[in-house]
């Protein structure tokens, strides 16, 4: 899982977006690290976009507002290593964000079994077929 603050920091400080999406942030990270869902956190798009190829999420939670040429720069960098993006609202209200935080959960470990049945795949192809010299046939000649 791959967690995303979007909104800016002005001089004055945070802005209240800001504030809003890092409570609703640690709230996904809590949720998500007693669901034993392995949780990244960045702060930016940019590290995002950067993470998302050595990460290799099932899920990409985006908290806040993103520019358009951010939200497409992430969206092409998630759908490139099969990632779900999800953006959060940050006025959700704890019961539609603990729904939420369930449903990612359960997606990210769905789209994991999927993705581990498929590596799993190529990797019995990889194994020699059956017939002389393939481990079902061993004793065949005996």
């Amino acid at each position: 899982m791959l967690i995303v603050r979007g909104g800016r920091e002005g001089p004055e400080g945070p802005s209240a977006e800001t504030l809003q999406s890092q409570r609703i942030a640690d709230a996904v990270v809590t949720g998500f690290e007693k669901a034993n869902v392995r949780v990244v956190r960045v702060g930016h798009t940019a590290a995002a976009c950067e993470r998302l190829a050595i990460v290799m999420p099932q899920v990409v939670v985006v908290l806040g507002t993103l520019r358009a040429d951010e939200r497409d720069a992430l969206t092409d960098r998630a759908t490139a290593v099969g990632a779900l993006v999800m953006y959060v609202d940050p006025e959700l209200d704890s019961e539609t964000l603990k729904q939420l935080i369930e449903r990612a959960g359960q997606a990210a470990f769905a789209r994991q079994f999927v993705r581990d049945q498929q590596n799993r795949g190529s990797t019995d192809s990889d194994a020699p077929p059956s017939g002389r010299g393939g481990s079902e046939d061993v004793d065949i000649d005996w």
